[in-house]
């Protein structure tokens, strides 16, 4: 009875079948071609020959995992908060940091609009619904939408509008604020991502979820030069030769902009009210570092661990053919 529960917590746990049936796959494979190997050549020089076999293969294996970044990995790449500022960027420990203007000193998303005359931006920032467009709608409901759309022109973050129309922050300076460059929110996933995941789990700032704040803006420095806009053929041959032949990596850093919300009372079986930023609120800065990781670290070190290994069998086997030779011309002399 007990070896039936043994075998049906055996197939019910995966990782312990999951480490039994790669134990027998290797003996079952390698431990095959050992034996045909060791009961023709001998127990001995089978086994060298089996062992230098499978680091060969095994450089091969790892040489690929390096090359393309899979198999064994290790870290990816992440942005490693390393600073929280509230309030004002010129109280930031971080030099960098303190040369990014506060958001109060730039102009903001529906102001960039207004003075744009884009008319990408227009369309869809400074434009209201009509009654031409909504036919089915009544008065009441078509100034409300009107209302609705009206808001989320004003909020609109300069992120955001990065996003629709770039050549309207490009033109307002928005892409050299002294080294930093407004992202838009497009590219600034990963790192609003974990922005916000340390910004709830701070104990100070009491933030419950994700809904008590609204981000607004992302801002990176550093790291290596980018494409050129609009690139052909030849810039990102270029590119790529630049990148390859820089080994070390720039310090690239990341800020994203965040501000609580107004609270609004949200009835039950109602739809949320758009999340509107508090003013009267201080702008909290997430300040992070790129961490680059050690992806090809752990393939590295196997390859080159193999090769190692792999080479000395191999000089091994070599000595060892040597002094058979030799011992074969002292017999046959011997004999003679």
């Amino acid at each position: 009875m007990s070896e039936l529960i043994t075998l049906a917590g055996i197939a019910w746990d995966p990782q312990i079948r999951g480490i039994l049936t790669v134990a027998v796959g290797a003996v079952v494979l390698m431990g095959s071609v050992w034996l045909i190997v060791s009961t023709n050549s001998g127990t001995r020089l089978g086994t060298l020959i089996s062992a230098a076999g499978f680091f060969g293969w095994m450089t091969i294996l790892a040489a690929t995992w390096w090359i393309y970044g899979t198999g064994w990995k290790g870290e990816s790449p992440s942005w490693q908060v390393i600073d929280i500022n509230v309030g004002d960027l010129q109280q930031s420990g971080l030099p960098e940091a303190r040369l990014l203007p506060n958001p109060d000193d730039l102009a903001s998303g529906y102001e960039l609009v207004i003075s744009s005359n884009d008319p990408r931006a227009e369309a869809e920032y400074n434009t209201l619904p009509s009654a031409v467009d909504n036919p089915d709608l009544s008065e009441e409901e078509l100034a409300a939408l009107q209302e609705s759309v009206q808001l989320r022109n004003e909020i609109v973050t300069r992120s955001e509008l990065a996003a629709v129309a770039p050549e309207v922050t490009k033109n307002a300076g928005f892409n050299d604020l002294s080294g930093w460059k407004l992202l838009p929110t497009t590219l600034a996933g990963d790192a609003q991502a974990q922005a916000v995941a340390d910004v709830l789990e701070h104990p100070s700032l009491n933030f419950t979820s994700s809904a008590d704040f609204k981000l607004l803006d992302a801002y990176t420095r550093g790291g290596k030069d980018s494409l050129k806009e609009n690139p052909n053929r030849i810039d990102r041959i270029v590119q790529w030769i630049k990148s390859s032949a820089q080994i070390t990596h720039p310090t690239r850093y990341s800020i994203v902009q965040l501000q609580e919300v107004v609270f609004q009372e949200v009835a039950p079986g109602e739809t949320p009210p758009r999340p509107v930023a508090d003013e009267n609120k201080p702008v909290i800065s997430v300040i992070m570092i790129r961490d680059l990781g050690t992806v090809r670290l752990r393939p590295a070190l196997v390859t080159i661990g193999s090769l190692f290994i792999f080479l000395a069998l191999c000089y091994w086997l070599h000595v060892r053919d040597k002094e058979v030779m030799a011992r074969r011309e002292e017999f046959e002399k011997t004999g003679n």
